[in-house]
């Protein structure tokens, strides 16, 4: 035992106030609904999701199909309508389903509240339009010009979107391959693949357009609400990671970066990860600099939002953004590893209420007696654990200023796929098994679906973690206990896997 100091956020100015969440779809963010229950605020919704099913989750729920998103003024009017007759006037306005952005943005400037701009959560939504506005002079409501143009347009990279085959040939004459073939709106890396010619990619977009008639009750995870189209994206090289940022009114606040592991080719579906991230300071720097100033070119100023950034020899690359609450494991990861959730602090953007934090000094608990267990309290807010180069105003010695505290753990995670995984998934790291070894507090079972079922272009199952005071014994428990249990793919091992990141911190 020990002491540290550990940033608390207080959330007690959110009881009572009256949160709008919008786009209810179904049971996946319950957890986020939980945790605004426990907050003590005033919770209302509306969305597609069956009414029995909200009974007791909120105060007033209605229920509305807003499927067809080409009609999302319309939709926004009825709405707003009715949200005004049936429950009045809220103090802010939150979302945490990716196809019902847009119509959240609206909905929330249409009630008078602070969010981010129709035109940017759209041009978030699609990976086309969201390098296409970075690498643009005007950006997304034609204002930026010059030095602030340069800035974003860096991040930028090849891209064209994929309506039919000609596209692809297009493509093939102006950029080349290797390329990455996506969904423009689709989620969770569905219907992604790395193509090596105009061939390869043709056949990826046919074989997509199967997968919307063939899973037309996931079809939202491929963007189908939206359109049908693809995305041709330069195959950009270097490390992955994903930095979860929240920014005020414009002010970044704070941003906790983690880093992603290698990609199993032809896919690019996720493996490993890792928090805090290894990447040196000056490195660290860039890959939020990047992630901000990219938000900041989509008209993304105020909220949370979740970020996918690729540095490369040349500099840091968006992948794309996700104008959103991180969700799932991302979540998990940061609450573990700074007693930050993710909720709270969106819900406090939200109602415009800018985060403060108070310090204090706390007994250290070994990180790996402490189970996981999300609550509707806040903590610590930090960039990624350099609490050595920690200024006495609180601030990192860094181009974007923004809380900067320490980390309480190192995490390590395995992300299980049930095409990758399935065998095991059945046997020796079946979920109940999972389920006991987190009850022991001997890892970490973040559930992602509720059932075990195939889907032809795979769905994240759950993530796997465990978490110590460092990075090399997160790992040493992370490759125990997957031995343990089999729970390895038949082409790699965890522990090459998880190599990925020792190589990496070397080579950087």
């Amino acid at each position: 035992m020990g002491t540290h100091k550990q940033n608390h956020l207080s959330t007690d100015v959110l009881h009572g106030k009256r949160i709008l969440i919008v786009g209810v779809i179904d049971k996946r963010k319950d957890p986020a609904l939980d945790v605004i229950q426990r907050l003590g605020m005033e919770m209302f919704a509306v969305g597609s999701r069956p009414k029995d099913q909200m009974e007791g989750k909120v105060k007033k729920y209605i229920l509305y199909d807003s499927e067809d998103h080409s009609k999302d003024y319309d939709h926004c009017n009825e709405i707003v309508e009715q949200v005004l007759s049936e429950i009045g006037q809220v103090d802010g306005c939150v979302c945490f389903w990716d196809t019902e952005i847009p119509l959240a943005a609206l909905v929330t400037a249409r009630l008078g509240k602070p969010g981010i701009p129709y035109l940017g959560a759209s041009a978030a939504m699609s990976k086309f339009l969201t390098l296409h506005t970075l690498a643009s002079l005007d950006g997304i409501n034609g204002e930026r010009t010059g030095t602030n143009a340069m800035a974003s347009a860096r991040y930028s990279s090849r891209c064209i979107c994929v309506e039919g085959l000609s596209d692809i040939a297009k493509y093939a004459e102006e950029s080349g391959f290797p390329a990455v073939l996506k969904t423009e709106f689709g989620t969770g890396s569905c219907g992604t693949k790395v193509v090596h010619s105009a061939e390869e990619a043709a056949e990826q977009f046919l074989y997509v357009q199967e997968l919307y008639e063939e899973h037309k009750d996931r079809a939202y995870l491929l963007g189908a609400s939206f359109n049908r189209n693809c995305v041709l994206m330069e195959l950009l090289k270097g490390s992955e990671h994903c930095v979860d940022l929240a920014i005020f009114h414009g002010e970044l606040v704070c941003a906790f970066v983690c880093d992603k592991g290698p990609h199993i080719p032809p896919d690019v579906f996720k493996t490993v990860i890792t928090m805090p991230s290894l990447l040196p300071e000056d490195k660290l720097e860039s890959v939020i600099t990047a992630a901000f100033e990219c938000c900041k070119a989509l008209g993304l100023d105020h909220g949370v939002f979740d970020v996918d950034i690729m540095l490369t020899k040349s500099g840091p690359k968006l992948i794309e953004i996700n104008p959103r609450v991180g969700g799932y494991w991302t979540r998990e990861f940061i609450l573990q590893c700074y007693n930050v959730d993710l909720v709270p602090l969106a819900c406090l953007i939200a109602c415009d209420i800018k985060p403060e934090f108070v310090s204090e000094v706390t007994n250290d608990t070994a990180p790996e007696d402490v189970p996981s267990s999300p609550s509707g309290q806040s903590g610590s807010l930090t960039k990624e654990g350099r609490p050595n180069r920690v200024q006495e105003n609180g601030f990192m010695k860094s181009e974007t200023k923004h809380a900067a505290l320490s980390h309480a753990c190192h995490m390590v995670g395995i992300h299980v796929h049930p095409q990758r995984h399935g065998k095991v998934l059945r046997s020796t790291a079946a979920p109940e098994v999972l389920q006991d070894l987190h009850e022991k507090h001997e890892l970490i079972f973040i559930r992602h679906e509720l059932q075990l079922r195939e889907f032809a272009h795979e769905l994240l199952f759950c993530t796997v973690a465990t978490k110590a005071e460092s990075f090399g014994k997160a790992r040493d428990k992370m490759i125990d206990i997957c031995q343990r249990i089999g729970l390895e793919a038949d082409d790699v091992s965890m522990e090459e896997l998880l190599d990925y990141f020792t190589q990496h911190q070397s080579a950087s």
